[in-house]
C-alpha cells in the first residue's frame, strides 16, 4: 500500500513529521554517547548519565505516538492503532523475558540492542495486517 500523502489527515501528517525528527535526533544522539564511551571508559555514574540521553529520545518517540493517539478523529482507526501497538510490546516483553531465562539459565551470550526494536516493528507490522485482512470491506459496499 503506498502512502498518499494528500488523503492523510493531519494528525498523521504531524506524528510522521516529528516522529521522523524525534528518531533523526535518537540517532545522532545515540551515536554521539555510543562513541563516548567507547572513546572515554567512563566511570558508573557517567555511563548511567550518558544512557539517561537516548532514553529521552525514546520517551520522546512514544510522546509523539501519545499526542497521535490523542489527536486522531477516526476512533475506529485510534483503536486499531492501539491494539497494535499492544501487540508489539506484549512481543518486546516476550522477547526480554525469555532472553532473561536464557541468562537465568547459564547462557552467557547476549543479543544486540536492536533485537527488542525488530521484535516491536514486527509484531505491529504482523498485527496490522491481521487486523487489515479480518476488517477488509467488500469493493461494492
Amino acid at each position: 500500500m503506498a502512502w498518499n500523502w494528500k488523503k492523510m489527515n493531519a494528525a498523521k501528517k504531524a506524528m510522521i513529521v516529528k516522529g521522523a525528527i524525534v528518531l533523526g535526533a535518537y540517532e545522532v544522539v545515540f551515536s554521539g554517547t555510543f562513541y563516548a564511551v567507547y572513546r572515554t571508559k567512563p566511570g558508573t555514574t557517567m555511563i548511567f548519565l550518558l544512557a539517561v540521553l537516548p532514553t529521552l529520545t525514546v520517551l520522546a518517540f512514544i510522546a509523539v505516538l501519545g499526542r497521535y493517539l490523542k489527536e486522531e478523529v477516526d476512533e475506529f482507526h485510534r483503536q486499531l492503532v492501539v491494539r497494535c501497538l499492544l501487540w508489539g510490546s506484549a512481543a518486546v516483553m516476550t522477547s526480554v523475558a525469555f532472553h532473561g531465562f536464557l541468562q537465568l539459565f547459564g547462557w552467557k551470550g547476549s543479543w544486540p540492542a536492536a533485537v527488542e526494536l525488530a521484535v516491536f516493528v514486527v509484531a505491529m507490522g504482523v498485527a496490522k495486517l491481521t487486523y487489515k485482512v479480518a476488517n477488509r470491506v467488500p469493493v461494492d459496499a
